[in-house]
């Protein structure tokens, strides 16, 4: 008895061992979670030496990885402090827009037309204006010739002092209105403040505008300006009279420019100062708005 017992014992071990891998197996498939008891403890990686320790490794683990990881590759340090974004602007720059309700007669200008100082811009419907100027003027005319005869009175001895007073009352009224009847026909043509170009429309011919409408945006390319935001620390070699190289993206081009002044304040949650300048010598091809890179290191 005791032989045959001891014969099925490794039978018994081996049944227990198949029953115990099949269930591990089976566990795996349907993925539920073995007990913990039974989980073998993976065996602990080797330390590698990491890009940041061997820079040399650094270039070709970023060909080696996907493309969505190669956003996560290291990158040459010091890249967006020595490259920062640029920006051209006009720094005079204004919107133009209506001073009173009328129809446009005169719009003579197009999109990127050139003007000089004390062009007409644009002309409304006056009639009206002009008319109430003209009666304001006959009233003013009148009230003068009145006050005149009533000095010449005074000059007699035959006046009223009441009809003096109202006489210079009355030429006061007068002027006054004379006044505001000539700066309602002012508004009615719109002269160029400066020199430049224009730069946007939003009205046409013979629209009717209520006052304060928009109507066209204008600029002097003649100065055109640069803006960028660098690191606080740049500060310590860019003041103004600095000269760095600016690469514009539109004409694929290098220029020279220099500072010209420096923001009034330091971000202090970016650690970034806005910094202007100007070309060294002024170009025909470039346009406010375009933008590129500013070259700060060689």
């Amino acid at each position: 008895m005791q032989v045959a017992l001891y014969s099925f014992t490794p039978i018994l071990a081996a049944s227990l061992l198949s029953g115990f891998i099949l269930s591990t197996a089976q566990a795996a498939q349907t993925g539920h979670d073995l007990p913990v008891s039974q989980i073998q403890a993976a065996p602990t990686p080797v330390p590698s030496l990491t890009p940041a320790q061997d820079p040399g490794v650094a270039q070709p683990l970023a060909q080696a990885l996907p493309a969505p990881m190669q956003a996560l590759a290291p990158t040459a340090p010091g890249t967006p402090e020595d490259r920062p974004a640029v920006q051209i602007t006009a720094p005079t720059n204004t919107q133009i827009s209506a001073g009173m309700a009328g129809q446009l007669v005169a719009f003579p200008l197009q999109d990127g037309d050139r003007f000089k100082a004390g062009d007409v811009l644009a002309r409304f419907q006056c009639s009206q204006q002009e008319a109430t100027l003209a009666h304001a003027r006959a009233e003013y005319v009148k009230h003068r010739g009145l006050l005149d005869v009533q000095t010449r009175m005074k000059a007699l001895g035959q006046w009223s002092v009441s009809d003096l007073h109202t006489a210079e009352a009355d030429l006061q009224a007068a002027n006054a209105d004379l006044k505001m009847a000539l700066a309602v026909v002012a508004q009615c043509t719109i002269e160029a403040p400066f020199s430049g170009r224009v730069s946007n429309l939003m009205v046409h011919d013979y629209q009717y505008l209520s006052p304060g409408t928009p109507m066209l945006e204008i600029l002097d390319d003649s100065a055109l300006e640069l803006s960028m935001l660098v690191s606080s620390t740049a500060l310590r070699h860019l003041q103004p009279g600095a000269t760095f190289q600016v690469w514009i993206h539109e004409t694929d081009r290098t220029y020279a420019a220099r500072v010209t002044r420096i923001s009034g304040k330091v971000d202090p949650v970016s650690k970034t100062v806005k910094i202007y300048a100007q070309l060294v010598q002024p170009v025909s091809d470039l346009l406010p708005g375009m933008t590129g890179s500013a070259i700060l290191k060689d």
